[in-house]
């Protein structure tokens, strides 16, 4: 018989163990992480992913529950044995191989969030050597970055790690001490990275705040290092050159925090879109606040009174213009909460701005008008 290559051979006797077959037709396979076979399926599924050989392609982790599955998709393509071959010259069997690919990938990575990325893959593979390698290259990495972005993007992939626990006891700490490290950093680093910021520059910035947010918040740090965080989002929202939609996105984040209080944050938004500040300023900041938290209008009518007052202040032309701006807020809405939010306009009194009067049949005008206004508002037609 014609000797096999020594990772072909390998790839046999795991396939042999984890009790899988190369089958072309594909497959769902369900894996519990708790038991011994299925976190040896899954480990042998992830480090073949890491050599380019994606038998296995993951299609639900489960984590969103707070479960341990993991649902993968197979199918066996003939190509991959040759593609495993070519993954000899990082070692004669998967582990190996896949260690040296992904610290050749950790040291080739010009980026935190890229080698935080690979790191969790190295974990997540159990490839100890590549995992040691990385958080020493991201350790490295982190003393000598000062880019607030670059910052903001490795906190979600390192909280993830310590959220699901997928790093070994002897890295937690490393890695708790390290992803500490990068939130004070980055709440440092905050307040400058939001001035003067371009349309583009700042939806980036604002998209990354919130992922960071998020994950800060579910791996809980330590008091002090959640303040420097928020202190950071507060820094932003009182910075005079702090772009508008970056600074609606803080003032948010530290609502949701309960750091600012309901009567702070009518006043706030009150503030921010008074007839005073500039439309396109009024607008983002709008945006940067609401665009995740329409809900919040059904329920504060504080926040409602506020966004009715800008609104009514805006003339036929701008008001237009940002009807854009409004579908994308609300367009987050369903059905029912959109529905709702009309319904909890219409139920009050209104408390329109000096100088408007209601008209008399102004409460009928508008129920006349509640089946156009959901699709209006969410980038549909409204028929008259």
């Amino acid at each position: 018989d014609t000797p096999l290559a020594p990772l072909i051979e390998d790839l046999q006797r795991n396939q042999k163990a984890a009790r899988l077959k190369p089958e072309a037709l594909e497959r769902e396979l369900s894996v519990d992480l708790r038991s011994e076979s299925g976190l040896f399926r899954s480990t042998l599924l992830h480090r073949l992913s890491v050599l380019g050989v994606h038998w296995g392609k993951l299609t639900d982790s489960g984590r969103s529950r707070g479960t341990f599955r993991e649902r993968w998709t197979l199918s066996w393509e003939p190509e991959y044995a040759v593609r495993l071959v070519e993954n000899l010259v990082y070692g004669p069997t998967i582990e190996k191989a896949a260690n040296g690919r992904l610290i050749q990938m950790i040291g080739a990575a010009t980026s935190l969030d890229a080698m935080a990325a690979l790191v969790q893959g190295a974990i997540t593979a159990n490839l100890s050597e590549a995992s040691i390698a990385g958080l020493a290259a991201l350790e490295d990495r982190a003393a000598r970055s000062s880019e607030c972005l670059e910052i903001l993007t490795s906190v979600p992939p390192l909280a993830d790690i310590i959220r699901y626990g997928e790093a070994r006891k002897t890295e937690t700490a490393r890695l708790s001490g390290l992803l500490e490290r990068l939130i004070v950093e980055g709440g440092i680093a905050l307040a400058y990275a939001a001035r003067d910021l371009d349309a583009q520059a700042s939806t980036t910035l604002v998209g990354a705040m919130r992922k960071a947010d998020e994950a800060i918040s579910l791996v809980e740090p330590e008091q002090d290092v959640l303040d420097a965080w928020r202190n950071g989002l507060a820094a932003v929202l009182d910075g005079s050159r702090s772009t508008a939609l970056v600074a609606g996105c803080a003032a948010h984040l530290l609502y949701e925090a309960g750091h600012l209080s309901a009567d702070a944050a009518t006043g706030l938004i009150a503030r921010r879109l008074s007839p005073g500040t500039p439309v396109t300023e009024a607008a983002g900041f709008f945006e940067g606040f609401f665009s995740t938290a329409g809900q919040r209008l059904i329920y504060d009518e504080g926040l409602r009174g506020a966004v009715d007052a800008w609104l009514a202040s805006l003339d036929e032309d701008a008001f237009i213009a940002h009807l854009p701006l409004l579908r994308r807020v609300f367009s987050h809405l369903d059905s029912m909460e959109r529905r709702r939010l009309i319904e909890a306009v219409l139920g009050r009194a209104a408390r329109l701005p000096a100088g408007l009067t209601p008209t008399p049949d102004g409460g009928e005008a508008w129920r006349r008008h509640l089946e156009r206004l959901g699709p209006l508002l969410t980038g549909g037609s409204g028929n008259g």
